[in-house]
């Protein structure tokens, strides 16, 4: 019973040892979800200003070709004035063709607009996109150590999982399941040192008789309160330096 009882004890630690692991590779998943959602903020802002950039050129092109277009218009009107011979319609087609030169002229200061807009977009994004690049890049940098802490931390875990069935090949199977059904119901503890008369699973004080057979270490018994196996487990000594001073 003893080798079963340290065989337990052992089982024990080596599951907290797990737990703790399996604490820590849960919570690095929201730690890279959270870096990756920074990386989409900072190149949604670049892409933002790409796409204002884009939208302004587009705006001066089309500007351009009105102003085009309707200076080949006022061009060819203004051919054909000499063949007019009524004045009214002269005057009229020649007010038609003042108004044009204006629009024209609307256009084109719209246009020297436009290209002081792209001209101040380009100029911040030659100091935002190295920036970004720079802010990218540590990102990327920190979630590179996430994955290399959650790889190492998988592998250790194997580790420790195959340590874990040479400890339950040592434990008669009712035992092994009981333990299981306990250390699911109490927070992956299924066993629990007595010490100083109580159990240090509940800290609930325990019967004289119950803890002096714990003590013996003869046979497995359960806490009266909560139910987990309970074993001794005694101080080591001081070594022999400590107990000379």
């Amino acid at each position: 019973m003893k080798d079963t009882i340290a065989a337990l004890w052992g089982l024990q630690k080596l599951d907290l040892e797990i737990l703790e692991f399996d604490k820590r590779l849960s919570e690095i998943p929201s730690k890279k979800k959270e870096l990756c959602e920074k990386i989409r903020e900072i190149e949604e802002e670049g892409r933002k200003k790409k796409e204002e950039l884009a939208s302004i050129e587009d705006e001066k092109n089309k500007l351009e070709k009105e102003i085009e277009e309707e200076a080949n218009k006022i061009k060819t009107v203004e051919s054909r004035l000499g063949y007019i011979r009524n004045p009214k319609e002269y005057q009229e087609v020649r007010k038609k063709v003042e108004l044009a030169k204006k629009a024209n002229k609307l256009r084109e200061d719209e246009v020297l607009k436009k290209m002081e807009q792209i001209e101040a977009i380009n100029k911040d994004l030659e100091t935002l996109m190295p920036q970004i690049e720079k802010e990218v890049k540590l990102i990327k940098d920190n979630l590179k150590i996430y994955e290399e802490e959650e790889l190492k931390l998988k592998e250790a875990k194997e580790k420790l999982l195959s340590g874990r069935n040479v400890y339950i090949s040592k434990i008669p199977e009712d035992i092994y399941k009981k333990y299981e059904m306990i250390r699911n119901k109490s927070r992956g503890i299924g066993v629990s040192q007595a010490k100083n008369e109580s159990c240090e699973g509940c800290f609930m004080n325990l019967p004289p008789q119950l803890y002096n057979l714990i003590l013996k270490g003869d046979n497995l018994y359960n806490c009266p309160y909560c139910q987990r196996f309970l074993v001794y487990i005694p101080e080591a000594e001081p070594a022999e330096e400590e107990k000379g001073n």
